[in-house]
């Protein structure tokens, strides 16, 4: 188990001063459980967790994954360490010489929490993605494709394209509805096809010429539906149905789609009636 110390906890979060481990122990547990599914997946845990308890030259990994373990549960924990429960309830411990925190200053130490954990766990992927070393344990993971099954992977990469209202915890909760948008918004228009085509050629870092002319404007529209400003995103996702709609040969995952089907046939409808028309 990754943070399987006190002292490797307290390295991580100043404001812990107990040496009482077990205090803490069943939230990192949890924490190790939530890296591995969300983050590592299993193989890749199981490697850092064996590099974890030796004497390797992989400690940048280990330390990145044990600060994202560390803060992890650490925001887990903190709004129960000062309850215990009674035969009548729950009840806050107070000693002769210190008095719970107020509510106010608790509530600012998770907000530090959760920004520490976001950027814990943002700099922990970018480490992975630098480091091909790993990618073979990584990406064949099903976290990695919960991951990097959107256009955009990290926070840090969306801010680029449009504003994030919360941290990467925030970011991570949000994948349902950024999958809906993918599949449901922007679907419509483009083609899964194509979306499935992009997605993976990101994900593999080999994207074609041809998608590479649509990659930001598409990553400008998921962004931008993302935060509700549908407007602009349905402008930007118009501008790449123009392009693969006038060159569909460039584009074989959407000229071979269900939807360039149906646009055919729609289109050839429409002309067909319009000569009807003319004729009269």
């Amino acid at each position: 188990m990754l943070v399987s110390t006190i002292e490797t906890l307290q390295k991580h979060i100043a404001t812990i001063v107990s040496n009482n481990y077990e205090k803490y122990e069943s939230y990192i547990e949890d924490a190790n459980a939530w890296v591995r599914r969300e983050l590592l997946g299993s193989t890749l845990y199981d490697t850092v967790k064996d590099l974890a308890s030796s004497d390797s030259t992989h400690g940048e990994l280990v330390k990145r994954a044990e600060r994202v373990v560390a803060h992890k549960a650490y925001l887990d924990a903190v709004p129960f360490l000062d309850l215990i429960e009674t035969d009548s309830g729950f009840a806050v411990i107070k000693t002769d010489s210190k008095a719970p925190a107020s509510k106010e200053r608790v509530n600012k130490l998770v907000e530090g929490i959760k920004v520490k954990l976001s950027d814990a766990i943002d700099e922990l992927i970018d480490y992975l993605e630098d480091n091909e070393m790993y990618h073979e344990a990584w990406k064949v993971s099903l976290a990695y494709s919960l991951l990097t099954d959107t256009f955009i992977p990290t926070l840090r990469e969306f801010n680029r394209y449009a504003h994030f209202e919360g941290n990467r915890l925030d970011y991570i909760k949000a994948k349902p509805r950024m999958l809906d948008i993918m599949n449901n918004v922007m679907s419509p228009v483009i083609s899964s096809e194509l979306i499935d085509e992009i997605t993976e050629q990101l994900k593999d870092d080999d994207i074609t010429p041809k998608n590479l002319l649509l990659v930001d404007k598409l990553k400008y529209a998921f962004a931008l539906f993302t935060i509700g400003q549908e407007r602009s995103a349905s402008a930007y996702l118009n501008k790449v149905r123009k392009i693969i709609i006038a060159a569909p040969d460039d584009y074989p995952a959407f000229a071979n789609s269900e939807l360039y089907a149906k646009i055919i046939v729609q289109t050839s409808f429409e002309n067909s009636g319009t000569i009807f028309r003319t004729a009269l």
